[in-house]
């Protein structure tokens, strides 16, 4: 009887250790769970808030690009103010020399004082946007929206055909120019000497001599880079530069 009671002492003990075993197994399996779960959290918390900081950055630069193109594009709009006055000017000096040569009685005296008034400079736009090459080179492009990426590619096409299409006009007066130069004593004319070579000797106080007909032509070249500076190629790039200008200026104030 004894031994009865014994073996059931025995069991009851041994079903009391194994669910003691089976109690700190399932707290066990608990805390590993909740640990994964504070890793996992933690992983997750850690790349929101470095994806928090990577957008920080891009919105940072994206500021400061926006910041340096309106910088650089107001400055664009000043140079093109300076090139208008400019050739305003020289255009005034020309147009006095052309009046007076298209008289029908004209003092040769008077016109070569006239023709020595016609000065000109051979400028041209270039750009003080270099941010806009930037963007294309580095891929920094993608940071802006789509209206500003369509307003930039346009800007930078209208650089590129005129900056082309303006060279070569530039270079058809320069060619010109050199020639009318080369059939001229240049030292007489730059007063280097007091003495005129035989074979232009007073040419200046001949219409028809051939050196007059070289400047003229040189003038006229002058006026055909003038007027498709006026007419086309400065418009396009103020029109196109104030567009990128404001939609950059209202993005920047939006954010």
């Amino acid at each position: 009887m004894i031994k009865f009671f014994r073996r059931i002492r025995q069991t009851l003990i041994s079903e009391n250790v194994a669910e003691q075993q089976a109690g700190k197994f399932s707290k066990y399996l608990l805390y590993a769970i909740g640990e994964i779960l504070l890793v996992v959290v933690g992983i997750l918390i850690a790349l929101q808030i470095n994806n928090w900081n990577e957008q920080r950055k891009k919105n940072e630069q994206l500021t400061q690009y926006r910041k340096n193109l309106i910088t650089e594009l107001k400055t664009d709009l000043r140079v093109l103010d300076s090139l208008d006055q400019q050739r305003a000017a020289h255009e005034k000096n020309i147009n006095d020399y052309i009046d007076y040569y298209n008289k029908e009685s004209i003092d040769i005296d008077t016109l070569r004082r006239k023709k020595e008034g016609a000065i000109y400079s051979l400028d041209s736009f270039n750009k003080s946007s270099f941010t806009l090459d930037e963007l294309s080179t580095t891929g920094s492009i993608s940071l802006f929206s789509d209206d500003e990426k369509e307003a930039i590619a346009k800007l930078k096409n209208t650089h590129e055909i005129f900056a082309y299409y303006e060279r070569k006009t530039l270079d058809g007066a320069i060619d010109l120019i050199q020639e009318y130069v080369m059939a001229t004593d240049n030292f007489y004319e730059n007063k280097v000497t007091a003495k005129q070579h035989l074979s232009v000797k007073d040419w200046q106080h001949n219409l028809d001599s051939p050196q007059y007909r070289l400047f003229n032509n040189q003038l006229y070249s002058v006026i055909v880079l003038y007027r498709f500076q006026k007419n086309t190629v400065y418009p396009t790039i103020r029109k196109d530069t104030e567009a990128l200008l404001e939609i950059l200026e209202q993005k920047l104030n939006h954010d």
